[in-house]
């Protein structure tokens, strides 16, 4: 009887060693994207991280692409890429003051005059402008079509102010130092959007965030703005005589 007691208690504790040497440690498996091919519009492109924005059928998306195809990228043409498709950039969290805030002038203004024709016009009173400064995205006034249809030709002023943003303060909710003032009526359809620079094409088209989407401009010297600056865009759209 001793005898089968102790062979049960060597049986047991060579089992338990058994048991511990015979743990499996898993390791997460790493999965690698597998690139594909996409096709859009080209909205806008990061140089730095090499992502570049397409648009197609409403949607907006982002694709990880090689350095090669982004020097090959042209602002709103259609182009296919090859790479890894990505989710929405992370939003940054900006603590906006408690007071409004207002734009002051700071720098010169560009200017320039492009003619083109009118591609398009959306529900929300942006006009597509083909020109030869590549396509051009700008607000028209209420009720577009009754003076704009597409293929007319139109003439459009463009003066891009760079601007710095200031908090309201002092006697009356008024901002110290400088403001801009309104713009004095012209003939045609006239509007002013104040936003940051989105993207800056090698042709020198500007996109600007607005409230109807990005708005695009082109004007000569547009190497000195810069991505993340805050502008205020003020443009006119005649019909070409």
């Amino acid at each position: 009887m001793k005898t089968v007691v102790m062979v049960l208690t060597v049986l047991f504790l060579v089992g338990c060693a058994l048991t511990v040497g015979a743990q499996t440690i898993i390791t997460p498996t790493v999965v690698t994207p597998t690139p594909g091919k996409y096709s859009g519009e080209v909205w806008t492109w990061d140089s730095g991280r090499s992502i570049v924005t397409l648009y197609d059928a409403g949607r907006q998306f982002r694709v990880k692409v090689t350095p090669d195809q982004i020097a090959r990228l042209r602002h709103h043409e259609n182009a296919t890429v090859t790479g890894v498709l990505l989710g929405p950039d992370p939003i940054e969290t900006v603590l906006l003051p408690t007071q409004p805030m207002t734009a002051q002038p700071s720098g010169s203004p560009a200017t320039a005059e492009v003619i083109g024709k009118i591609a398009a016009i959306d529900s929300n009173g942006v006009a597509t402008v083909e020109s030869a400064r590549g396509p051009l995205r700008v607000w028209l006034a209420d009720n577009p079509q009754s003076r704009f249809q597409s293929g007319r030709d139109v003439r459009v002023q463009v003066t891009v102010q760079p601007v710095r943003m200031v908090a309201v303060s002092g006697g009356g909710g008024l901002a110290s130092g400088p403001t801009i003032a309104a713009p004095a009526p012209v003939q045609g359809d006239q509007a002013v959007v104040v936003g940051r620079v989105l993207s800056i094409s090698p042709t020198g088209v500007l996109s600007i965030e607005s409230p109807r989407g990005p708005i695009n401009v082109w004007v000569e010297n547009a190497a000195s703005f810069k991505q993340g600056d805050f502008v205020q865009v003020q443009t006119v759209v005649q019909a070409a005589s």
